[in-house]
């Protein structure tokens, strides 16, 4: 008797912490008239999801949904980094000479764990136009010298300051290449996906990935557009897809289960450097909600918006994924659902 009453008050208090999820979005149900927002909140005792608006069209938007993840790509890079570095085969404190051509606005003596936590000082090779162009014309010319030939200027000298920067990690996956003589696609595939057993994580952004959210901006749908033209500048720093249990099982496996790399390559990564109000690790940084402190990152590609966190003390996940980069909602679900304790 005991047991089954102790049974129904466990039961009891996970009904009430699985309606929290829901009842964050359920705030905004009617402001998500042809977009969607799936949210996510896991302790390591239930898994809390909801979902609210759609996928496309009147086609309900569900946790099955999947979703390109735009920046927070940059933290499996830094991980196979890490773990490259494990195998021996690269070290961070490595100066770009050992890998890297020359470069007019490369130093050859900025590191990898400059790239790595955006103190290289490299100007950003996105900035001059080159994600509108991959749209616009996305069957067009995105080789490697037509990327690095975008890189023009230097923000600041190496080492004195933190700039964010998509460059880095575009350089990152040319040195993953370099040093395996694989893909960045299939190190990722081999490094991190297949020992998680994600099998709704794609290392390629594609209209031929089943279930995924349609990209809508400013009410126009934008999946018939081909996305080779994206993949190819976003790789390394912005292309990953996936659903939200998948993003889930990454993130607590890193962070919380501390079960994806050494102790000692975690400790590298959760290292933070500090410039201003700034805090970066190695591809992922700390953040302020409320009274929390977590750790992850934050993606925007078109058109999505993805918050992928954990609350070390907590060790809870909070995961926001929506498919509409212009809605400021998703910034206020995720809010909301860092004050739920």
């Amino acid at each position: 008797m005991i047991g089954l009453m102790l049974s129904s008050c466990n039961s009891n208090k996970n009904e009430q912490n699985q309606l929290k999820v829901q009842a964050v979005l359920n705030q905004y149900k009617d402001s998500v008239p042809d977009f969607g927002i799936v949210a996510l909140i896991d302790n390591g005792t239930f898994l809390d999801t909801a979902s609210i608006g759609y996928s496309f069209d009147k086609n309900r938007i569900s946790t099955k949904n999947r979703f390109c993840m735009g920046s927070c790509t940059k933290m499996y890079t830094a991980v196979a980094i890490l773990k490259l570095q494990e195998k021996g085969l690269l070290n961070i404190n490595d100066s770009l000479f050992y890998y890297l051509p020359k470069h007019p606005f490369i130093d050859s003596t900025i590191t990898i764990k400059q790239l790595l936590n955006h103190t290289s000082g490299i100007a950003d090779f996105l900035n001059g136009g080159l994600m509108n162009e991959s749209i616009l014309n996305p069957y067009g010319d995105f080789s490697d010298k037509v990327l690095l030939d975008n890189i023009v200027g230097v923000s600041f000298e190496k080492g004195t300051r933190h700039e964010y920067c998509n460059t880095n990690y575009l350089l990152l996956a040319k040195i993953i290449e370099k040093v395996t003589d694989k893909s960045w696609e299939m190190n990722i595939q081999e490094l991190i996906l297949n020992p998680l057993q994600l099998k709704n994580s794609f290392t390629y952004f594609s209209n031929s990935i089943d279930n995924l959210a349609h990209p809508i901006l400013d009410g126009k749908d934008f999946h018939s557009t081909p996305k080779i033209g994206i993949h190819t500048i976003s790789v390394g720093s912005g292309v990953i897809v996936s659903d939200i249990f998948d993003l889930n099982t990454f993130m607590r496996a890193l962070l919380i289960d501390k079960t994806l790399l050494s102790k000692n390559s975690l400790d590298l990564m959760t290292s933070l450097y500090t410039y201003k109000t700034t805090k970066w690790g190695l591809g992922l940084e700390e953040a302020n909600y409320g009274n929390r402190i977590i750790l992850g990152h934050t993606g925007r590609q078109l058109s999505y918006i993805t918050y992928a966190f954990v609350d070390p003390k907590t060790k809870e996940s909070i995961i926001v994924m929506n498919n509409n980069m212009n809605d400021e909602i998703v910034d206020k679900v995720f809010e909301k659902l860092c004050g739920q304790k």
